[in-house]
């Protein structure tokens, strides 16, 4: 892999999930059975997390999360652990090659990006999916393609929404708000984690940048006419397609 030209193997990437290519020849996997596989280990080795870390303040669950009470780690950080040492070798705007597969034997979508917005995908699954209070959303993410854009992912989540509430306003209003505040939260205190046990940037921005997508879900955003603004848009370059010279004999 160079600057110019990737070779890859989409055999190399069978599982759901997300897969990172290097220029230097570096591999890091993100599937469900390499999470789990990995988090113990990671969360076992004192010498990859100290117990001063573990003990901190910042380090504890959210002061509303239902499992803030267990003696043990906080689910969401999960998804990060295993790749900290791979991780600590790039920084936000390193360039690499990012293969997303939403399910087993899906569709592969490749993207020549940043490891910030590739890591999107990380900072989704760790709070829509191992968060116990993130997973009451899961569902708004459905389809949400983490190698876009963050304007595109919102109204994809503010459809999703539109069709889970039969288009009740007042409710997806009620919805986004409370969704987006507690959000807000666990991405903090996400970034606060971050920092006690990485110096990576990319991970933390992701989160970041995770969240900063949701204000398009906002009242004040107009969410409403930036959907309509795409659909005008999609309209206008079907206009523009070239007709087809082909001619078809009947």
């Amino acid at each position: 892999m160079d600057d110019n030209n990737v070779n890859l193997q989409l055999s190399e990437c069978p599982q759901a999930g997300l897969y990172l290519f290097f220029k230097d020849g570096s591999k890091a996997t993100f599937t469900r059975e390499h999470i789990q596989k990995k988090a113990e280990e990671y969360w076992n080795d004192p010498q990859k997390i100290s117990p001063q870390a573990k003990a901190a303040g910042k380090f504890q669950r959210c002061t509303f999360c239902p499992l803030r009470k267990e003696d043990d780690f906080c689910d969401a950080i999960r998804p990060v652990m295993p790749f900290l040492e791979i991780m600590d070798k790039y920084i936000s705007f390193d360039r690499v090659v990012a293969v997303y597969r939403e399910r087993e034997g899906g569709l592969c979508h490749v993207a020549d990006t940043t490891m910030q917005q590739a890591l999107i995908y990380v900072s989704i699954i760790s709070l829509m999916h191992y968060c116990p209070i993130g997973r009451r959303y899961w569902k708004y993410y459905r389809g949400v393609m983490p190698l876009e854009g963050g304007e595109e992912s919102a109204i994809r989540i503010y459809l999703n929404m539109y069709r889970l509430h039969n288009g009740n306003k007042e409710e997806m209003n009620k919805v986004i708000n409370t969704f987006v505040a507690q959000l807000k939260v666990t991405t903090r205190n996400q970034v606060e984690r971050m920092a006690l046990i990485s110096k990576n940037d990319a991970f933390m921005n992701a989160f970041i940048k995770m969240h900063s997508g949701l204000t398009f879900l906002t009242m004040d955003m107009d969410i409403e006419k930036t959907v309509e603004a795409a659909f005008q848009e999609f309209e206008k370059s079907l206009l523009e397609v070239p007709k087809s010279n082909l001619q078809i004999e009947r």
